[in-house]
């Protein structure tokens, strides 16, 4: 089951100082159940860089996106990129469900 067009909600546990509240995005591509790509609702301010692009990953190499299907949560660590993915910059680390 392709995860591509959900609408999905990021809860940020790390850095512990992030001031942004939940984030808010949907699902453009699901990288073989190992990689989300997302368009945020609203673009975000890194330290070098600012996108709606955000990429998911689990932060351990043998999970996969398969319980979002689910509806359970999937922990990742997400980095700010750009349309052709040629600049990433690490951003957070928390949790994601489908919206």
């Amino acid at each position: 089951m392709s995860l591509s067009g959900q609408t999905v909600r990021i809860i940020v546990h790390e850095p512990a100082d992030w001031d942004k509240g939940n984030l808010f995005g949907t699902i453009l591509s699901d990288r073989g159940g190992k990689k989300l790509v997302l368009r945020l609702s609203e673009s975000i301010n890194g330290k070098n860089l600012t996108s709606d692009l955000i990429e998911l990953m689990p932060p351990n190499e043998t999970e996969t996106f398969k319980p979002l299907s689910q509806h359970y949560s999937v922990m990742v660590n997400g980095n700010l990129t750009t349309e052709n993915f040629d600049v990433k910059e690490h951003l957070l680390f928390g949790s994601v469900t489908i919206d």
